[in-house]
């Protein structure tokens, strides 16, 4: 469903696979950036965007700890 973290996650393992086999890569941030936009345009009521918003960041998060570690641990 769309907003989810699971959704988000899903969302930015998709790119990074495209990314492989695509001409032009886009970079995790910038997905993130693009995602961030459409919420904001998409997403009239305001306490729905705001948790969307944080889904985005806990799935960007999620997926940068297992592409390059927890960055707590360091």
């Amino acid at each position: 469903m769309y907003g989810t973290v699971e959704y988000f996650t899903d969302y930015f393992k998709t790119c990074i696979m495209n990314n492989f086999s695509g001409e032009k890569p886009l970079m995790l941030p910038s997905n993130y950036q693009r995602l961030t936009e459409e919420i904001i345009m998409r997403i009239e009521k305001r306490e729905e965007k705001e948790v969307c918003l944080s889904n985005l960041e806990r799935a960007y998060n999620k997926i940068n700890d297992e592409l390059f570690g927890d960055r707590r641990k360091r």
